[in-house]
């Protein structure tokens, strides 16, 4: 077990209530919220797997579900990544929608994300300007968007001066500081002076081991605890020249790294993994054609349990039920597969109404509690 500095991802802080939320349920208790190209979100409950309501999306098809971090609004964009409607997951109603396009000026959003607090966005924008003879394209900009006003506040300045495209982006769970990911480190700033106050190089993390650059990622899994993120990576052995498959768990606050090997992973393994409710196992899919593969992983003995091979199709995804029984298997296309969690047979497959642009299942219960800060 080693441990170094971390950085990414929207983060959360460990609280009880949480912990006991991500418990696998006795019974199927999720709803799932599915985006789909009639521009609305069908809300359907995972116990009957019935349709029971949906959410007209005004500004388009949603293409992008980004949920807030008390789990009570959705942020979905549309395919021209110039709108935004913030909708309450509650009453399932929209509260409004925002852009920055005015005029002759068209402004896509190319990555956002926002802050704990739901005070304002980090927003990663271009800029295309009509003339009438051309259009004028800007330069990428990171702005500072107040949700409350509807309006730009800052212009952030690229962190080293390097304009990104686009970029990873995720904030402290009390909203008091915005981690920055370059690919080699995290950049720490704080949210209101927007200056950088420390620097975490996370890609050097194996440095010491002998291994090389650790590849960084962060994100935002429903059953994993706040503030951390588990996946797969792959490293080179320096002494055999064998590459090597491990798990590594990222703390983002404490900025810590807990990894362990599984060993070679063979001809073709997942390129990342679904948690299950409760922690204790993952989940991933091996996606080439003619060689589909489900593998499953045991975190709490450290090893990989069972792999099996299935009849599968282009851009799949799993989603962990909330009993821990059952995983279901989507992606493109109109189809929802029930599969036991274990043997990964088949036991139903939903037809939905049309072709899904974006899918979540919703554990019950409330989300995160927020730490004192900002």
């Amino acid at each position: 077990m080693s441990f170094f500095r971390l950085a990414a991802g929207i983060l959360l802080v460990a609280a009880p209530d949480i912990r006991a939320q991500q418990l696998p349920t006795p019974s199927p208790s999720g709803t799932f919220y599915i985006g789909t190209y009639a521009k609305k979100i069908m809300v359907m409950d995972e116990a009957t797997m019935r349709i029971t309501d949906s959410m007209p999306v005004s500004i388009g098809i949603p293409i992008g579900m980004q949920l807030s971090y008390d789990r009570k609004h959705f942020y979905v964009q549309e395919p021209r990544f110039e709108s935004v409607e913030i909708f309450d997951i509650a009453t399932r109603k929209s509260l409004g929608s925002f852009t920055l396009s005015s005029g002759n000026r068209t402004v896509r959003l190319n990555g956002m994300n926002v802050d704990p607090t739901e005070r304002f966005a980090v927003m990663v924008v271009k800029i295309f300007t009509k003339r009438p003879d051309r259009f004028e394209i800007s330069t990428p900009k990171l702005l500072k968007y107040d949700l409350a006003t509807r309006t730009v506040t800052d212009t952030i300045p690229w962190p080293r001066g390097e304009e990104r495209e686009f970029a990873t982006i995720m904030f402290s769970p009390n909203g008091e500081n915005m981690y920055f990911f370059t690919g080699e480190d995290v950049l720490i700033y704080d949210t209101k002076t927007l200056k950088q106050v420390e620097r975490w190089e996370i890609a050097r993390a194996f440095f010491e081991e002998g291994f090389g650059r650790l590849p960084t990622f962060f994100g935002t899994q429903l059953y994993e605890e706040p503030g951390y993120f588990t996946g797969l990576f792959r490293v080179t052995d320096p002494v055999n020249r064998r590459t090597l498959m491990g798990i590594a768990r990222s703390n983002l606050i404490q900025r810590t790294i807990d990894w362990y090997m599984l060993g070679p992973p063979g001809p073709s393994a997942p390129g990342g993994i679904t948690l299950a409710p409760g922690r204790k196992r993952a989940y991933g899919l091996v996606q080439q054609v003619g060689n589909w593969q489900y593998w499953t992983f045991d975190l709490e003995n450290k090893r990989v349990l069972g792999k099996v091979e299935f009849k599968g199709r282009p851009r799949m995804q799993i989603t962990a039920g909330t009993d821990g029984k059952v995983i279901y298997l989507h992606g493109a296309g109109s189809t929802l597969d029930i599969r036991d969690v274990n043997s990964f047979d088949l036991i139903r497959t939903i037809e939905l109404p049309g072709d899904m642009t974006g899918f979540l299942l919703l554990p019950p219960g409330r989300g995160p509690t927020r730490p004192p800060g900002n």
